[in-house]
């Protein structure tokens, strides 16, 4: 048996199954590189994440079968066999374990700098997985309860609060919307204002005179991620 046998023998799934398995992952890593360039946490793509993380299950339980049935085999070509299918199943595994813990730790970054512009934030469910909302209040009381411990008890009572925006001056700090991101068109046409997302050649002039962006697809441009938050949202632009 050579390595294509084997990998054929790993890989029985329907051609349905595994075009979606790969469009997962590349969905995945897509997603990935976008919370690591994006200032803001994106939402949290819940189906997605769903079907990647049954995947690791499922590959986990079969890792573990595949070991313990293999320390019961005897030596030779079998058992060189299963240990390259297992070196193969391990691979891939940490793989996507990797892009899955890089991502979490991205978006908890981001979490725990801007705690309380999230906590205040009226469409957390959309944004945020359960998890992420159950650790954000955890973090956010354990830090209220830490500060007013520390020295908030010994302030007068107005000037205690974390969330105090009086005088015109917002204590809340939130990401940077302004801040410089490299994108790339994947739609046919985009336009960060509504009335020329259908533009043609034409239209590049007026939509340049309007302020708005124009950008077909492929092109890459450095912009504001406050111009462009939106388009990356529906999936009409990539962060790179």
């Amino acid at each position: 048996m050579d390595i294509d046998d084997i990998l054929a023998d790993l890989d029985r799934t329907e051609p349905t199954a595994k075009a979606s398995t790969a469009l997962d992952h590349q969905q995945l890593t897509r997603f990935w590189i976008s919370e690591r360039a994006a200032p803001d946490v994106l939402r949290w793509p819940t189906d997605l994440m769903d079907r990647v993380i049954g995947r690791v299950r499922q590959q986990i339980e079969l890792i573990e079968d595949l070991t313990a049935g293999a320390g019961m085999t005897g030596s030779g070509t079998s058992s060189s066999n299963s240990n390259l299918t297992l070196s193969i199943l391990q691979t891939d595994l940490s793989r996507t374990q990797y892009i899955i813990r890089s991502l979490l730790r991205q978006r908890l970054a981001k979490l725990t700098k801007y705690a309380m512009h999230y906590l205040t934030l009226d469409d957390k469910p959309a944004l945020l997985s359960p998890q992420e909302q159950s650790f954000l209040q955890n973090h956010q009381s354990l830090l209220s309860n830490l500060y007013g411990a520390s020295f908030l008890s010994a302030f007068p009572a107005q000037l205690q609060r974390l969330d105090d925006n009086a005088g015109g001056l917002n204590m809340v700090e939130g990401p940077d919307s302004k801040k410089a991101v490299f994108i790339r068109c994947l739609a046919k046409r985009w336009s960060s204002d509504p009335l020329f997302e259908d533009y043609d050649a034409d239209d590049d002039e007026e939509a340049g005179e309007s302020g708005a962006l124009a950008m077909r697809r492929g092109q890459i441009w450095v912009v504001r991620w406050e111009d462009v938050k939106k388009g990356v949202e529906n999936g009409a632009l990539e962060l790179l």
